[in-house]
């Protein structure tokens, strides 16, 4: 688990012992974990921002949306027109098997 946690940029998890029994705690995952936590098939970054609770536009752009696009975790559905009202975003692979796991426990 802690190999998975670093392969994929994640913080490492702490292990706890009480009466016997061990306990995993997640750490505070970073923002761009929480975008994968609201994504549902594809979205635009209004109803992405909406979700969260975030009003500020360039805030949302730079501690959520581009760096889960830089991770690697999102994609654009049209990449030649970043800039189109038409544009949306959806989950990559790599971005649909974290969400996967870190969902659990969520739902």
């Amino acid at each position: 688990m802690i190999d998975w946690c670093t392969e994929n940029g994640n913080p490492k998890p702490a292990w706890h012992e009480q009466a016997g029994s061990v306990y995993i705690e997640f750490l505070p995952a970073a923002p761009e974990v929480g975008l994968l936590m609201v994504l549902k098939g594809e979205m635009n970054r209004q109803g992405l921002q909406a979700a969260l609770d975030l009003k500020d536009d360039e805030h949302f752009r730079k501690k959520y949306l581009w760096p889960a696009f830089e991770a690697g975790l999102i994609e654009m559905t049209i990449p030649d027109k970043p800039r189109s009202s038409k544009q949306r975003y959806r989950f990559t692979e790599k971005g649909r098997s974290i969400a996967s796991i870190t969902k659990v426990g969520h739902e």
